[in-house]
């Protein structure tokens, strides 16, 4: 047999079958230790509370607060954006801390930042500047919480796990997030708009700030949760050991460097910047190029939930939180790992294009009018399109890496990203005041024609740098 028929004997094995591999995952986690679980459940809890309230605070800030929807977009970009910037800085606190101590301060910090918005309005004058700092001071202070959340709860995987548990770990850490949003999208519409059963149930709600309140009130079950069932006993008793003490070595200062930049710093940072990715114009061009098209992901929360409740029928802004945030996580948890494995031998860039494209494409149906079948079908598509692509990209950043970069590459591939959620809430909320303002007149296909053009400029762009990007790469799916 040939190399070549047995590379081909060995790619045509088949798809592996999802169902399987669960089974074998989940039978893999039986022996996993209650650390690993408690940190999951953290995780999982804080997926309900954090998007329960990210899905409704531009709403909260226009109906609760009486701010302007510019104001309020922005306020909501600044907490998407100081989010990821808080983990930077959080991040290696969290390490030091521990995974018990560093989950507790997070949620800490989630119910002070929190508890601050819904109690905000009952003091401050409606779209007040003190109301405006208060409520950006809130953000903040929930904002730290998540930085801390995050890098501690995938610490926490890492500390509690062996090499037969890791890789489902993090995957089941990942997909509990996902169902804690599915979670408060069935929930957060009936404790908003009630239920009304003709005859048996007329509950009217609580509104949105009733939906704060339970999500403030999961975080209370955080807390009680990690304090008297994730005890410090239980943290060490999971720990599994990993060889990993050596880590302490990356703590240490390279003098000699720090030496030649006091006394060649022109030279240092030219060396600096040969060795940088920004230094890669193919990588920069990458990353940036699907900029345009992740802008779609920052409206999922600064403009979807008002153009929804405003546009379109009282039976569909109703249950708005249902629509925004239990299509998209289903088809990514369930799509993801069946997409993966159909197209794991396309090649990766032209993932990118096509899965961007899918992406892209459907954001021009809402130019024929705001109408559910198309809302619907919008969701589908581009969540398919999410799962083709977003898994592929930070691949095939670390493809673009020279040898011992890679680490490197793929942080700084975060980067549009973070600009993304700082940037969007710039434009959105007067985009909504001049086509989809409170009351009407409403011009949403115009609204929408331009964020479709925004978005569909990412898979152009990628088909024109195709050539340049991948010259001389072996780009490959697997």
């Amino acid at each position: 047999m040939t190399d070549d028929t047995r590379s081909r004997t060995e790619d045509d094995k088949g798809i592996p079958n999802p169902i399987t591999e669960i089974v074998d995952s989940f039978k893999a986690l039986r022996g996993a230790s209650k650390g690993f679980w408690y940190t999951n459940y953290a995780y999982w809890l804080d997926g309900i509370s954090y998007f329960g309230m990210l899905t409704l605070l531009t709403m909260f800030f226009h109906d609760i607060a009486g701010m302007s929807d510019d104001t309020g977009h922005k306020l909501v970009s600044v907490y998407a954006g100081l989010i990821s910037g808080l983990m930077l800085v959080f991040g290696p606190v969290s390490d030091r801390l521990g995974v018990r101590r560093s989950l507790i301060i997070s949620v800490i910090l989630y119910i002070i930042g929190r508890s601050i918005l819904p109690l905000a309005p009952d003091f401050f004058a409606p779209g007040s500047i003190p109301l405006i700092v208060v409520c950006l001071i809130a953000l903040i202070v929930a904002a730290a919480g998540n930085g801390f959340m995050q890098p501690a709860c995938y610490a926490g995987v890492r500390k509690f796990s062996d090499k037969n548990t890791a890789a489902m770990g993090y995957g089941l850490l990942y997909a509990g997030m996902n169902l804690g949003i599915v979670v408060i999208g069935l929930i957060s519409p009936r404790i908003r708009t009630g239920i009304h059963i003709q005859g048996l149930i007329d509950f009217d709600g609580f509104g949105i700030t009733g939906v704060f309140w339970f999500c403030i009130l999961v975080n209370v079950l955080m807390l009680l949760l990690l304090i008297f069932l994730f005890t410090p006993r239980v943290e060490r008793e999971s720990t599994v050991e990993t060889g990993d003490a050596g880590d302490d070595n990356d703590k240490t200062i390279d003098k000699p460097s720090e030496v030649r930049f006091l006394k060649h710093p022109i030279a240092a940072i030219s060396n600096w910047y040969k060795g940088a990715p920004i230094s890669n114009g193919r990588f920069m061009f990458f990353i940036f190029v699907l900029l345009p098209v992740q802008t779609l992901f920052a409206y999922q929360w600064l403009v979807m939930p008002q153009y929804i409740t405003r546009a379109y029928s009282p039976l569909v802004a109703d249950n708005m939180e249902s629509i925004v945030n239990i299509a998209n996580p289903l088809i990514i948890v369930l799509g993801v790992p069946v997409i993966t494995a159909i197209t794991r031998r396309v090649p990766v860039y032209t993932m990118m294009f096509v899965g961007s494209l899918v992406s892209a494409l459907p954001a021009f149906l809402f130019v024929i009018g705001p109408q559910f079948p198309l809302l619907m079908t919008y969701y589908l598509l581009f969540s398919l399109g999410e799962a083709m692509w977003q898994p592929r990209f930070l691949q095939f950043a670390a493809e673009l890496a020279p040898k011992g970069k890679t680490g490197a590459y793929v942080a700084y591939a975060n980067i549009p990203w973070f600009l993304v959620k700082f940037l969007a809430g710039t434009y959105t909320g007067l985009m909504m005041e001049r086509y989809c303002p409170a009351g009407g007149p409403f011009n949403t296909e115009m609204m929408w024609l331009i964020y479709a053009l925004i978005a569909v400029s990412s898979p152009i762009g990628l088909l024109l740098g195709k050539h340049w990007v991948t010259k001389g790469l072996k780009t490959r799916a697997d």
